[in-house]
Protein backbone atom coordinates (compact mmCIF):
# COMPACT_ATOMS: atom_id res chain seq x y z
CA UNK A 1 0.00 0.00 0.00
CA UNK A 2 1.64 2.98 -0.94
CA UNK A 3 0.76 5.93 1.24
CA UNK A 4 1.95 9.53 0.93
CA UNK A 5 4.17 10.93 3.82
CA UNK A 6 2.53 14.06 5.39
CA UNK A 7 5.34 15.92 4.53
CA UNK A 8 4.51 15.16 0.99
CA UNK A 9 1.22 15.71 1.31
CA UNK A 10 1.21 19.29 2.60
CA UNK A 11 3.39 20.29 -0.27
CA UNK A 12 1.07 19.21 -2.59
CA UNK A 13 -1.57 21.02 -0.24
CA UNK A 14 0.29 24.10 -1.16
CA UNK A 15 0.66 23.69 -4.98
CA UNK A 16 -2.83 25.26 -6.72
CA UNK A 17 -2.54 23.05 -9.61
CA UNK A 18 -3.66 19.94 -7.18
CA UNK A 19 -6.08 21.47 -5.22
CA UNK A 20 -10.23 21.80 -5.67
CA UNK A 21 -10.26 25.07 -8.16
CA UNK A 22 -13.60 27.06 -8.23
CA UNK A 23 -15.93 25.99 -11.12
CA UNK A 24 -17.41 29.25 -12.75
CA UNK A 25 -21.15 29.17 -12.48
CA UNK A 26 -23.15 27.57 -15.81
CA UNK A 27 -26.96 26.34 -16.73
CA UNK A 28 -26.99 22.60 -16.79
CA UNK A 29 -27.35 21.45 -20.53
CA UNK A 30 -30.46 19.40 -19.37
CA UNK A 31 -30.44 17.47 -23.19
CA UNK A 32 -27.59 15.49 -21.54
CA UNK A 33 -26.87 13.05 -18.69
CA UNK A 34 -25.52 15.00 -15.56
CA UNK A 35 -23.27 10.97 -15.07
CA UNK A 36 -22.85 7.86 -16.62
CA UNK A 37 -25.58 5.59 -16.35
CA UNK A 38 -23.76 3.25 -14.97
CA UNK A 39 -22.71 4.69 -11.94
CA UNK A 40 -26.71 4.85 -11.08
CA UNK A 41 -28.97 2.73 -9.32
CA UNK A 42 -31.90 1.84 -11.42
CA UNK A 43 -28.58 0.92 -14.01
CA UNK A 44 -28.71 -2.80 -12.56
CA UNK A 45 -32.17 -3.31 -12.30
CA UNK A 46 -34.08 -5.18 -14.38
CA UNK A 47 -36.82 -2.66 -14.97
CA UNK A 48 -33.83 -0.02 -16.36
CA UNK A 49 -34.16 -1.91 -19.88
CA UNK A 50 -37.70 -1.07 -19.79
CA UNK A 51 -36.77 2.73 -19.62
CA UNK A 52 -37.62 4.99 -23.23
CA UNK A 53 -33.85 7.69 -23.65
CA UNK A 54 -35.98 10.39 -22.08
CA UNK A 55 -36.97 8.74 -19.03
CA UNK A 56 -33.23 7.39 -18.44
CA UNK A 57 -31.76 10.66 -19.21
CA UNK A 58 -33.89 12.51 -16.64
CA UNK A 59 -32.69 9.78 -14.20
CA UNK A 60 -29.37 9.95 -14.92
CA UNK A 61 -29.72 14.16 -13.63
CA UNK A 62 -31.64 13.37 -10.64
CA UNK A 63 -29.88 10.93 -9.47
CA UNK A 64 -26.93 12.87 -10.01
CA UNK A 65 -28.43 15.46 -7.93
CA UNK A 66 -28.82 13.10 -4.93
CA UNK A 67 -25.70 11.66 -5.71
CA UNK A 68 -24.34 15.68 -5.07
CA UNK A 69 -26.49 15.61 -1.70
CA UNK A 70 -24.63 12.30 -0.70
CA UNK A 71 -21.45 13.91 -0.71
CA UNK A 72 -22.55 17.21 0.75
CA UNK A 73 -24.16 14.84 3.65
CA UNK A 74 -21.08 12.57 4.17
CA UNK A 75 -18.60 15.78 4.71
CA UNK A 76 -21.25 17.81 6.78
CA UNK A 77 -22.58 15.25 8.49
CA UNK A 78 -20.11 12.64 8.90
CA UNK A 79 -16.39 13.37 8.04
CA UNK A 80 -16.65 16.95 9.74
CA UNK A 81 -17.77 16.05 12.73
CA UNK A 82 -16.12 12.66 13.34
CA UNK A 83 -12.82 14.79 12.11
CA UNK A 84 -13.36 17.61 14.78
CA UNK A 85 -13.43 14.81 17.45
CA UNK A 86 -10.07 13.33 16.63
CA UNK A 87 -8.34 16.47 16.02
CA UNK A 88 -7.95 16.71 19.98
CA UNK A 89 -7.25 13.00 20.51
CA UNK A 90 -4.16 12.00 22.34
CA UNK A 91 -3.01 10.23 19.24
CA UNK A 92 -3.09 13.51 16.72
CA UNK A 93 -2.18 15.87 19.46
CA UNK A 94 1.31 13.37 19.34
CA UNK A 95 1.95 14.30 15.98
CA UNK A 96 1.93 17.83 15.18
CA UNK A 97 1.98 17.73 11.27
CA UNK A 98 -0.59 15.16 11.11
CA UNK A 99 -2.96 17.62 12.87
CA UNK A 100 -1.91 20.42 11.05
CA UNK A 101 -2.92 18.29 7.61
CA UNK A 102 -5.79 17.67 9.28
CA UNK A 103 -7.01 20.70 10.00
CA UNK A 104 -6.31 21.93 6.67
CA UNK A 105 -8.57 19.02 4.97
CA UNK A 106 -11.49 20.05 7.47
CA UNK A 107 -11.49 23.87 5.79
CA UNK A 108 -11.33 22.01 2.16
CA UNK A 109 -14.09 19.92 3.33
CA UNK A 110 -16.04 23.07 4.48
CA UNK A 111 -15.83 24.45 0.89
CA UNK A 112 -16.93 21.66 -0.74
CA UNK A 113 -20.14 21.28 0.52
CA UNK A 114 -21.34 24.76 -0.59
CA UNK A 115 -19.82 24.24 -4.33
CA UNK A 116 -22.14 20.98 -4.47
CA UNK A 117 -25.24 22.82 -2.57
CA UNK A 118 -24.91 25.63 -5.19
CA UNK A 119 -24.62 22.89 -8.13
CA UNK A 120 -28.02 21.45 -7.17
CA UNK A 121 -29.56 24.96 -6.85
CA UNK A 122 -28.96 25.83 -10.56
CA UNK A 123 -29.98 22.29 -11.45
CA UNK A 124 -33.12 22.55 -9.59
CA UNK A 125 -34.29 25.98 -8.16
CA UNK A 126 -37.77 25.36 -7.19
CA UNK A 127 -36.21 21.94 -5.32
CA UNK A 128 -33.75 23.54 -2.85
CA UNK A 129 -34.85 26.89 -2.43
CA UNK A 130 -35.72 26.38 0.75
CA UNK A 131 -33.24 23.65 1.83
CA UNK A 132 -30.02 21.91 0.60
CA UNK A 133 -32.11 18.75 0.91
CA UNK A 134 -34.36 17.00 -1.10
CA UNK A 135 -33.33 13.65 -1.50
CA UNK A 136 -31.26 12.89 1.39
CA UNK A 137 -33.87 12.49 4.53
CA UNK A 138 -32.27 10.70 7.44
CA UNK A 139 -34.20 7.75 9.12
CA UNK A 140 -34.28 8.44 12.96
CA UNK A 141 -31.80 5.50 13.48
CA UNK A 142 -29.70 7.24 10.97
CA UNK A 143 -29.52 10.55 12.60
CA UNK A 144 -28.78 8.53 15.89
CA UNK A 145 -26.39 6.40 14.69
CA UNK A 146 -24.36 9.85 12.95
CA UNK A 147 -25.07 11.22 16.50
CA UNK A 148 -23.06 8.57 18.40
CA UNK A 149 -20.23 8.40 15.95
CA UNK A 150 -19.44 12.15 16.39
CA UNK A 151 -20.05 11.97 20.16
CA UNK A 152 -17.84 8.85 20.62
CA UNK A 153 -15.01 9.65 17.26
CA UNK A 154 -12.10 9.93 19.70
CA UNK A 155 -12.72 6.51 21.50
CA UNK A 156 -14.69 4.81 18.50
CA UNK A 157 -12.69 5.91 15.62
CA UNK A 158 -14.32 3.22 13.13
CA UNK A 159 -15.87 5.65 10.96
CA UNK A 160 -12.50 6.60 9.43
CA UNK A 161 -12.73 3.03 7.61
CA UNK A 162 -15.81 3.99 5.97
CA UNK A 163 -14.70 7.85 5.47
CA UNK A 164 -11.94 6.45 3.79
CA UNK A 165 -13.51 4.01 1.47
CA UNK A 166 -16.31 6.86 0.97
CA UNK A 167 -13.60 9.82 0.01
CA UNK A 168 -11.83 7.02 -2.49
CA UNK A 169 -14.98 5.97 -4.44
CA UNK A 170 -15.73 9.68 -4.90
CA UNK A 171 -12.61 9.61 -6.63
CA UNK A 172 -13.59 6.67 -8.94
CA UNK A 173 -16.83 8.49 -9.76
CA UNK A 174 -14.96 11.70 -10.93
CA UNK A 175 -12.51 9.22 -12.74
CA UNK A 176 -15.91 7.45 -14.69
CA UNK A 177 -17.47 11.53 -15.47
CA UNK A 178 -14.40 12.41 -17.08
CA UNK A 179 -14.17 8.71 -18.99
CA UNK A 180 -17.52 9.64 -20.34
CA UNK A 181 -17.67 13.29 -20.80
CA UNK A 182 -17.44 13.08 -24.34
CA UNK A 183 -20.01 10.53 -25.29
CA UNK A 184 -22.06 7.37 -24.18
CA UNK A 185 -25.09 5.96 -24.95
CA UNK A 186 -27.29 8.75 -23.51
CA UNK A 187 -24.96 11.44 -25.48
CA UNK A 188 -21.98 13.57 -23.86
CA UNK A 189 -22.45 14.57 -20.15
CA UNK A 190 -22.94 18.08 -19.20
CA UNK A 191 -19.46 19.67 -19.07
CA UNK A 192 -20.22 21.59 -16.30
CA UNK A 193 -21.40 18.70 -13.72
CA UNK A 194 -18.06 16.95 -15.38
CA UNK A 195 -15.68 19.98 -14.16
CA UNK A 196 -16.89 20.04 -10.73
CA UNK A 197 -16.49 16.67 -10.03
CA UNK A 198 -12.98 16.44 -11.50
CA UNK A 199 -12.21 19.28 -9.51
CA UNK A 200 -13.32 17.80 -6.21
CA UNK A 201 -11.27 14.72 -6.66
CA UNK A 202 -8.52 16.89 -6.75
CA UNK A 203 -8.72 17.33 -2.66
CA UNK A 204 -9.81 14.13 -2.05
CA UNK A 205 -6.70 12.82 -3.71
CA UNK A 206 -4.81 13.64 -0.91
CA UNK A 207 -7.46 13.29 1.65
CA UNK A 208 -7.34 9.43 1.54
CA UNK A 209 -3.72 9.57 1.98
CA UNK A 210 -4.54 11.39 5.39
CA UNK A 211 -7.45 8.77 6.30
CA UNK A 212 -5.06 6.08 5.97
CA UNK A 213 -2.24 8.63 8.68
CA UNK A 214 -5.42 8.91 10.84
CA UNK A 215 -6.02 5.24 10.62
CA UNK A 216 -2.93 4.24 11.47
CA UNK A 217 -3.08 6.70 14.29
CA UNK A 218 -5.91 5.73 16.15
CA UNK A 219 -7.16 2.42 14.92
CA UNK A 220 -3.83 0.37 14.03
CA UNK A 221 -2.58 0.94 17.73
CA UNK A 222 -5.42 -0.26 19.82
CA UNK A 223 -5.64 -3.03 21.70
CA UNK A 224 -7.25 -6.00 19.78
CA UNK A 225 -10.51 -6.26 21.82
CA UNK A 226 -10.93 -2.77 20.77
CA UNK A 227 -10.29 -3.01 17.32
CA UNK A 228 -12.73 -5.99 17.03
CA UNK A 229 -15.10 -4.08 18.30
CA UNK A 230 -14.49 -1.20 16.11
CA UNK A 231 -15.03 -3.66 13.20
CA UNK A 232 -18.33 -4.79 14.24
CA UNK A 233 -19.74 -1.48 14.33
CA UNK A 234 -17.75 -0.99 11.05
CA UNK A 235 -19.10 -3.67 9.16
CA UNK A 236 -22.87 -3.37 10.62
CA UNK A 237 -22.99 0.09 9.29
CA UNK A 238 -21.05 -0.61 6.10
CA UNK A 239 -24.06 -3.37 5.60
CA UNK A 240 -26.18 -0.73 6.23
CA UNK A 241 -25.14 1.50 3.66
CA UNK A 242 -24.77 -0.64 0.77
CA UNK A 243 -28.26 -2.00 0.74
CA UNK A 244 -30.79 0.13 -0.83
CA UNK A 245 -34.39 0.77 0.26
CA UNK A 246 -37.52 1.25 0.17
CA UNK A 247 -37.75 4.71 1.76
CA UNK A 248 -34.47 5.49 0.92
CA UNK A 249 -32.82 7.94 -1.56
CA UNK A 250 -32.79 5.69 -4.33
CA UNK A 251 -36.38 5.08 -4.18
CA UNK A 252 -37.11 9.08 -3.61
CA UNK A 253 -35.20 9.70 -6.94
CA UNK A 254 -37.79 6.94 -8.69
CA UNK A 255 -40.96 8.56 -7.19
CA UNK A 256 -39.68 11.72 -8.61
CA UNK A 257 -39.20 10.02 -12.10
CA UNK A 258 -42.62 8.82 -12.09
CA UNK A 259 -44.12 12.57 -10.46
CA UNK A 260 -42.39 13.74 -14.04
CA UNK A 261 -43.41 11.14 -16.42
CA UNK A 262 -46.85 10.32 -15.41
CA UNK A 263 -46.84 7.35 -18.03
CA UNK A 264 -44.02 5.47 -15.38
CA UNK A 265 -46.47 4.67 -12.66
CA UNK A 266 -46.88 1.26 -13.53
CA UNK A 267 -43.58 0.71 -13.63
CA UNK A 268 -43.20 1.98 -10.39
CA UNK A 269 -43.43 -0.80 -7.74
CA UNK A 270 -41.15 -2.68 -10.19
CA UNK A 271 -38.17 -0.21 -10.22
CA UNK A 272 -38.34 0.39 -6.19
CA UNK A 273 -38.46 -3.63 -5.76
CA UNK A 274 -35.00 -3.63 -7.73
CA UNK A 275 -33.60 -1.32 -5.86
CA UNK A 276 -33.98 -3.28 -3.05
CA UNK A 277 -32.62 -6.47 -4.43
CA UNK A 278 -29.40 -4.70 -5.15
CA UNK A 279 -28.70 -5.52 -1.62
CA UNK A 280 -27.62 -8.88 -2.57
CA UNK A 281 -27.08 -8.34 -6.25
CA UNK A 282 -22.37 -8.88 -6.55
CA UNK A 283 -22.75 -6.78 -9.65
CA UNK A 284 -24.35 -3.91 -8.41
CA UNK A 285 -22.28 -3.74 -5.28
CA UNK A 286 -18.99 -4.62 -7.19
CA UNK A 287 -20.14 -1.27 -8.74
CA UNK A 288 -19.93 0.59 -5.24
CA UNK A 289 -16.90 -0.30 -3.79
CA UNK A 290 -14.18 -2.99 -5.93
CA UNK A 291 -10.54 -3.12 -5.26
CA UNK A 292 -9.74 -1.14 -8.08
CA UNK A 293 -11.89 1.78 -7.16
CA UNK A 294 -11.18 1.74 -4.04
CA UNK A 295 -7.68 0.41 -3.48
CA UNK A 296 -6.53 2.66 -0.07
CA UNK A 297 -9.61 1.38 1.46
CA UNK A 298 -9.26 -2.32 0.85
CA UNK A 299 -5.86 -2.97 1.60
CA UNK A 300 -6.16 -1.44 4.82
CA UNK A 301 -8.90 -3.83 5.67
CA UNK A 302 -6.53 -6.63 4.26
CA UNK A 303 -4.38 -5.50 7.01
CA UNK A 304 -6.63 -5.72 9.98
CA UNK A 305 -7.58 -8.66 11.49
CA UNK A 306 -10.70 -8.10 12.84
CA UNK A 307 -12.03 -7.52 9.47
CA UNK A 308 -11.58 -11.21 8.25
CA UNK A 309 -15.09 -11.21 7.73
CA UNK A 310 -15.68 -8.06 6.26
CA UNK A 311 -16.40 -10.69 2.78
CA UNK A 312 -19.76 -11.53 3.95
CA UNK A 313 -20.90 -8.19 4.35
CA UNK A 314 -19.36 -6.39 1.42
CA UNK A 315 -20.10 -8.37 -1.36
CA UNK A 316 -17.23 -7.05 -3.37
CA UNK A 317 -14.63 -7.44 -1.09
CA UNK A 318 -12.24 -11.01 -1.46
CA UNK A 319 -9.43 -10.72 1.56
CA UNK A 320 -5.73 -10.75 0.66
CA UNK A 321 -2.73 -11.13 2.62
CA UNK A 322 -1.43 -8.24 4.01
CA UNK A 323 1.54 -6.72 1.84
Amino acid sequence: MNVLPLERIERIAADPARCTAPVPPAAPDLARPFMPEDQTQLYYTPAYARLGATHRLRYTQLFAMRVNEYIMLLEREFVEPVLQGLRTSAAVAAQPLLRRTLEGMLAEESRHYQVFAALNRRCAPAHYRQSDWYFMRLRPIERAALQIMQAGARWLPFALWIIVAMEESSIGLATAMVRGASGGPLGPLDAHFVAVHREHAKDEARHIHIDVHLIRACLASAPAPWRALNARLFMALMRDMTAPKANGTGARVVRQLVCEFPELAPLQNEMITGLVALRDDATFQHSVFNRRLTPLAFALYDQEPALAELGRILKSYERRAAA
